[in-house]
C-alpha cells in the first residue's frame, strides 16, 4: 500500500473553529460578515495599505489582480511550469496567453536563466509563484 503524502495540509486550531461556528450559527456565512470587513481591514494594515479586498479563492484573486493591471487579449503573461492551474487559468480569463517557464530544480521556482528568452513586446507581466518555501 502507497502512503498518501499531501503537498500542502490545512491546520486548522481552536481559534479557527470557534470563528466558523460563530458564523454559522449567526447565518454571517457571505460577504456581509464582520469577519470579512474585519479581515480586510486588519490584512490592509499588514500589507501597509489604504485597502484590501478578499475574495473566496487564490483564482478568484489572481484574475482580479490581472483585470487591474488592465491584462487582456493580444497580452502574455508569463508564468511557472510548476504552479498550482489557477495561475496560468487567471490569465486564459483575461483573454491574454499565458507563457510557460521551465522551472530550475532546486527550488521547483521558475528557472531566472530561462525568463529573458521568454519575453516578447507582447509580455505585460509575470506571476512567480514560489513553492514549498522557496520564494
Amino acid at each position: 500500500m502507497r502512503k498518501f503524502i499531501p503537498v500542502a495540509e490545512p491546520w486548522l486550531g481552536e481559534k479557527e473553529l470557534e470563528y466558523v461556528t460563530n458564523c454559522i450559527r449567526t447565518n454571517w456565512i457571505s460577504s456581509m460578515g464582520q469577519y470579512i470587513a474585519q479581515f480586510e481591514e486588519g490584512f490592509s494594515g499588514f500589507c501597509g495599505t489604504k485597502y484590501a479586498i478578499a475574495t473566496c479563492n487564490g483564482t478568484v484573486a489572481l484574475h482580479l489582480a490581472l483585470e487591474v493591471l488592465g491584462i487582456g487579449p493580444g497580452d502574455e503573461v508569463i508564468v511557472p511550469t510548476l504552479t498550482f492551474a489557477s495561475t496560468a487559468f487567471a490569465v486564459s480569463y483575461t483573454g491574454a496567453s499565458p507563457v510557460f517557464v521551465d522551472s530550475e530544480p532546486t527550488t521547483w521556482n521558475m528557472d531566472p536563466s530561462k525568463i529573458e528568452e521568454k519575453i516578447t513586446p507582447q509580455t505585460k507581466a509575470m506571476i512567480p509563484v514560489h513553492l514549498y518555501g522557496h520564494p
